[in-house]
């Protein structure tokens, strides 16, 4: 973020013909909410302290840094269904472009292809963490004692009931969830779906759930 700082600060005759460099806006699309409005904070200080900006320009730089931030925020909200490869694709696609976490509270998981997509995530360095049902774990074809083998921290469930969600959450940013099973038969046969959103107060709910569950539950 401290780069973003830099390039709004140094370049601010650039910044009047409202176009950045692809990797500038590259990197205000990867930053989070939180991040985002960190670094409008930044820049509302800095514009107090511009000695070389008068007050009206100070603002108007002020007002131009916001702008842009505003209009390459990350914003994402699709509806997938099933039958068919529409949803396990965009799962592989979120977990291929993961950058920084993958949070996976999932009922059940035997889709190969969709465990050795999460196994690639953890060893470039994405942190997962994974919750699913206890009884599920023993079902023929369950991938789980092969995740967490591959050193991927899993928790489960003790109890008469099932922990029957299906979401997730990639880098705090995006929240999946829906009646998706990560099977194969949800791919093939079912009729199924999956939302995807960027939208940070869902997010930030999914996101308090799984912190919440997380706490309360037994490492597999």
């Amino acid at each position: 973020m401290q780069e973003l700082f830099n390039y709004f600060v140094n370049h601010k005759s650039a910044l009047k013909k409202r176009h950045l460099p692809k990797s500038v806006a590259v990197q205000l699309k990867r930053l989070t909410r939180h991040q985002r409005d960190r670094l409008k904070l930044q820049l509302t200080e800095t514009a107090k302290t511009l000695d070389e900006l008068d007050k009206s320009q100070a603002i108007d730089w002020l007002q131009t840094c916001t702008q842009l931030i505003n209009e390459h925020a990350f914003h994402f909200n699709r509806v997938f269904f099933s039958p068919g490869n529409e949803i396990k694709n965009e799962i592989k696609y979120l977990l291929e472009h993961a950058h920084t976490s993958v949070d996976l509270c999932i009922f059940t998981i035997t889709d190969n292809e969709l465990a050795q997509k999460i196994k690639v995530c953890h060893k470039r360095g994405v942190k997962v963490r994974i919750i699913t049902d206890d009884e599920k774990t023993t079902d023929n074809g369950s991938e789980i004692l092969k995740l967490a083998k591959a050193g991927i921290p899993v928790k489960i469930d003790h109890s008469h009931y099932h922990m029957h969600n299906k979401f997730g959450i990639i880098d705090e940013r995006i929240a999946i969830t829906g009646s998706f099973n990560w099977t194969y038969t949800a791919t093939k046969h079912n009729q199924e779906n999956l939302l995807a959103t960027s939208k940070f107060e869902i997010v930030k709910q999914y996101n308090d759930e799984f912190e919440r569950l997380w706490d309360s539950l037994f490492t597999f």
